[in-house]
């Protein structure tokens, strides 16, 4: 495939032989605004950020109560994985580990 081939018009689409409505005095175009400056406006501050990353530094990254959960129920024999969130499981890994290659 071929992304720079020519494109053909039809002979009254041509480019260069499509009829103007009138004169490009007459034609209308938005007048440009100028405001003299730039201006932005973010919905969310500084102040917010910063709270947002110390509320984040305040979750622990692991959460030891369901690990230690998960080991008691595991170690008595009450822990069941069915095949399907196995398989889950390895293909989300793999996909992860894939993603990361790229």
């Amino acid at each position: 495939m071929r992304v720079d081939a020519p494109l053909s018009f039809p002979e009254n689409l041509q480019p260069d032989k499509v009829a103007r409505s009138g004169s490009p005095t007459q034609q209308s175009r938005p007048a440009p605004v100028d405001s003299g400056q730039d201006q932005a406006q973010l919905s969310v501050d500084n102040e917010t950020i910063q709270q947002l990353k110390t509320n984040l530094s305040q979750v622990p990254e692991v959460r030891q109560e369901r690990v230690n959960a998960l080991r008691q129920a595991v170690s008595n024999g009450s822990y069941q994985v069915s095949d399907q969130q196995l398989t889950d499981a390895i293909g989300s890994d793999q996909l992860t580990g894939l993603l990361r290659l790229t």
